[in-house]
C-alpha cells in the first residue's frame, strides 16, 4: 500500500487533480489499499481542516475500489481522536496512528493514547512505530502486546527498519494483530519472516513490483524474490534515506505524474542534489518505470589525433609518440604516451587548463588524492550533455581507466623511467546513457588495458 504523497501548489494549496492521479496510478498498478496523510504525505505540515479535506478527497477518489487507511495520528490524544472519528464518519476503513512525538510519554502514556482512541472511535486502529523521526521513542513491545488485547487495535506498522524488533513483534503477537512493514529496504526480510503487508513510500512508484516480490515468497521462490528486492534496493535506499517524499516526488515527475511541491521547509531545495536525481532516473529506467535514453554504443575508433592537434601537437610531433588502441564490447580507447618535458607534456598542460565544454579533460585517479602513474589525462570520445552523462564518464569510466594503469604498473609492465618521466593522454568512448555502471567500469578497464599493452609490449 502506498504511503501517499500530498502534492502542494506554490501557494501551499493541495493540488486535487494531481492527488487523484497518484491514487489512480497506484490502484491501477495493484495497490491493495491507499494511506493518505501519513509521514510521506507531510501530515505534520497540515492543520486539522486540511487533513480532513485530504481524507475526504481520498474517499471521493477511491470510491470503494480499495480500502483506505487514514493517517490520523497527532501528538495530542484529543486531536488524534477527533480526526479518527472524522475518518470513520466519511467511510475510511482503518486509522494509522503514529506514536506521540516531541513530548515523549511513558509506557503508560503510550498505552493510554492508543487505548483512548480505540475506545472512542469505531474505526480499526493500526499503531505506527517510526522512532527515527525526531522526538519519537521506540514503541515498547510489551505495550504493543497489551494493546493487542483490545478489540479495536488491529495492527502495527513498523518503519524502524530494525528487523530484530520486527521479529520480536511477530514472535510475541503470535498473529493476534497484523505486523505491517513500513521500511522499503527490508521488505524482503520482513515478508520472508512472516509479514503479510506493507505501507511504503516507494509503493507510490511500484506497488506492482512489491506485489510480485510478495507472491514469489508465498510460492517459495526465495531466490527470485531476493533478486527482485536487490534490483529495487538502490531506489528504495534513496527513498528511505532522503525523507521519503522528496525522492518519491522527483520520481513521479520523471514518470509523467504531476507530484506538485513540498511545503516549507522541505520545498526550499537542496534535499536532492542533481546527481541524486540522475541516479533516481537511472534506477527508474532499470526497473522499466520510465523509458530509457537513446543508447549509442562506442565508436569503432576514437580520434585522439584531432584532440592532440587542437592541443598544439603537429602531425609530425605525434608520429614520435607511442600510441595504443583497445576496445571491448562497451568501450573504445586510444592512449598516447610521451615525455612530460616534450610536446605531449605541453599538450597535457593545455588540455588540463583550457577545457572545452562537454569535452573536459580530467586526471585519472584511483581514489581522491591518489593519481595514477605515469600521470594521465582522460577525455570523453563524445560530448557530455548532461549531469547524468558526466557522472558516468567521471565515475565508472575513470575508475576503469585507473584500474587498467594500476594493473599494468603492478605487473611490472611499465618501466620505472616511464613512471617518472612520461605522461599519458586517453580518449575513451562509451555509451554515456548506460544504466549498468559496473559493466562500464569493467569494459573500460579491458579497453584501456589493451591500449596500454600495445604501448608496453
Amino acid at each position: 500500500m502506498p504511503a501517499l504523497i500530498t502534492p502542494f501548489a506554490k501557494d501551499g494549496e493541495i493540488i486535487e487533480q494531481s492527488f487523484r492521479e497518484i491514487i489512480d496510478y497506484t490502484i491501477s498498478k495493484g495497490a491493495a489499499g491507499v494511506v493518505p496523510a501519513g509521514t510521506t504525505g507531510e501530515f505534520v505540515y497540515m492543520n486539522m481542516d486540511e487533513r480532513k479535506k485530504l481524507l475526504s478527497l481520498t474517499t471521493e477518489c477511491v470510491n470503494g475500489r480499495v480500502p483506505i487507511i487514514a493517517g490520523t495520528g497527532q501528538s495530542s490524544t484529543e486531536a488524534a481522536t477527533e480526526l479518527t472519528k472524522y475518518a470513520a464518519d466519511i467511510g475510511c476503513d482503518a486509522a494509522l496512528i503514529v506514536s506521540p512525538f516531541y513530548l515523549k510519554p511513558t509506557d503508560k502514556g503510550y498505552y493510554e493514547h492508543y487505548a483512548t482512541i480505540a475506545r472512542k472511535s469505531d474505526l480499526p486502529v493500526i499503531m505506527y512505530n517510526i522512532p527515527q523521526m525526531g522526538g519519537m521513542g521506540v514503541l515498547p513491545v510489551s505495550v504493543v502486546e497489551d494493546l493487542a488485547e483490545l478489540d479495536n487495535i488491529v495492527g502495527i506498522k513498523d518503519s524502524s527498519g530494525n528487523i530484530t524488533y520486527m521479529l520480536e513483534l511477530l514472535q510475541k503477537l503470535k498473529g493476534r494483530i497484523s505486523v505491517i512493514n513500513g521500511n522499503d529496504e527490508i521488505f524482503f526480510s520482513a515478508v520472508t519472516a512472516g509479514v503479510n503487508a506493507a505501507i511504503m513510500a516507494s509503493a507510490n512508484l511500484m506497488p506492482h513490483l512489491w506485489n510480485d516480490l510478495l507472491k514469489k515468497v508465498r510460492k517459495g521462490d526465495i531466490d527470485g524474490a531476493l533478486k527482485l528486492q536487490l534490483s529495487m534496493q538502490t531506489l528504495t535506499r534513496i527513498v528511505t534515506r532522503y525523507g521519503g517524499a522528496p525522492p518519491v516526488r522527483a520520481a513521479l515527475k520523471m514518470m509523467g505524474i504531476d507530484s506538485g511541491k513540498a511545503r516549507m521547509p522541505l520545498n526550499t531545495g537542496g534535499t536532492l542534489t542533481p546527481e541524486l536525481k540522475e541516479e533516481i532516473r537511472v534506477e527508474l529506467e532499470k526497473l522499466g518505470l520510465i523509458g530509457g535514453s537513446k543508447h549509442v554504443g562506442p565508436a569503432k575508433e576514437v580520434d585522439i589525433n584531432g584532440v592532440l592537434l587542437e592541443a598544439g601537437l603537429s602531425a609530425e610531433q605525434q608520429q614520435a609518440l607511442k600510441v595504443g588502441r583497445g576496445s571491448s564490447q562497451a568501450c573504445t580507447a586510444s592512449v598516447v604516451c610521451g615525455s612530460k618535458t616534450g610536446p605531449l607534456g605541453s599538450a597535457f598542460v593545455r588540455l588540463l587548463t583550457t577545457p572545452r565544454i562537454g569535452r573536459e579533460a580530467l586526471s585519472v585517479i584511483l581514489e581522491p588524492n591518489l593519481a595514477v602513474r605515469p600521470s594521465s589525462l582522460m577525455l570523453p570520445g563524445r560530448k557530455i550533455s548532461s549531469m547524468r552523462q558526466a557522472s558516468v564518464f567521471y565515475g565508472p569510466v575513470q575508475s576503469g581507466a585507473a584500474r587498467a594503469v594500476a594493473g599494468h604498473l603492478a605487473a611490472g609492465k611499465i618501466s620505472p623511467d616511464a613512471v617518472q618521466n612520461n605522461v599519458m593522454v586517453m580518449v575513451i568512448d562509451v555509451d554515456l546513457d548506460t544504466v549498468d555502471r559496473r559493466a562500464v567500469t569493467a569494459a573500460t578497464e579491458v579497453a584501456v588495458s589493451a591500449a596500454l599493452s600495445q604501448i608496453w609490449r
